[in-house]
């Protein structure tokens, strides 16, 4: 898998097959010249994504993995999230995995939220390979392997993360009065926040997410 390193609705993502297909996927991925891009084992299996979203008094609820599945494309790519022709080609559902590696996948995501120090809310990609995805077919070889996180998660209310919260009974409004009131309680910032860098390429890939 080729990506670029910032970004988000797999825009710049390449699945490449043949050395000869590489070059054009580092420069799809590339935001500028000589630019740094992801380079990744691909890993076959099934998307999961994981909410985390910071309650009113700090606590942290992870909502439970949708399951997310192309069905007209190799990988759950740019064309298949943004969906502009409104085509449906992409079928989520609640997963079901194994009660001890959904344990062992909530432990993973918040060691991610603690480790980084992410606050508010945040979604966590992961591939969750066949071998472990039920109780009745378990091998050692199987594991969940986080892709990225996403420290800003969409919020449309079709995104993943709403899906997410509203399989804990959570609506879209609660969820967003919960993440303005995390915002309103945290902190000031005891540095000065850095100004946005917009490259050249910025303009190009806004048109490329664009309706």
């Amino acid at each position: 898998m080729v990506k670029p390193p910032f970004g988000g609705s797999s825009v710049g993502m390449s699945l490449v097959h043949d050395p000869a297909e590489l070059p054009g996927a580092l420069a799809d991925a590339a935001v500028g010249e000589g630019a740094a891009v992801l380079v990744e084992d691909y890993v076959s299996g099934t998307p999961l994504t994981v909410g985390l979203l910071e309650l009113p008094g700090g606590s942290v609820i992870v909502f439970p993995p949708p399951a997310t599945e192309a069905n007209e494309a190799e990988f759950y790519d740019a064309d298949t999230k943004i969906d502009v022709d409104s085509r449906g080609t992409v079928t989520v559902c609640a997963a079901e995995p194994a009660p001890d590696v959904l344990d062992r996948i909530t432990r993973d995501v918040r060691t991610l939220w603690d480790g980084i120090g992410l606050r508010g809310s945040a979604r966590i990609d992961l591939i969750l390979t066949e071998s472990i995805l039920t109780e009745s077919i378990l091998t050692e070889d199987g594991e969940p392997y986080v892709l990225e996180v996403n420290s800003t998660p969409g919020m449309s209310r079709d995104s993943n993360f709403a899906v997410g919260a509203a399989m804990i009974g959570l609506t879209h409004t609660s969820v967003v009065l919960a993440m303005l009131h995390e915002a309103l309680a945290r902190p000031p910032y005891d540095m000065p926040l850095p100004a946005p860098a917009f490259s050249s390429a910025t303009p190009t890939r806004e048109a490329a997410v664009s309706p």
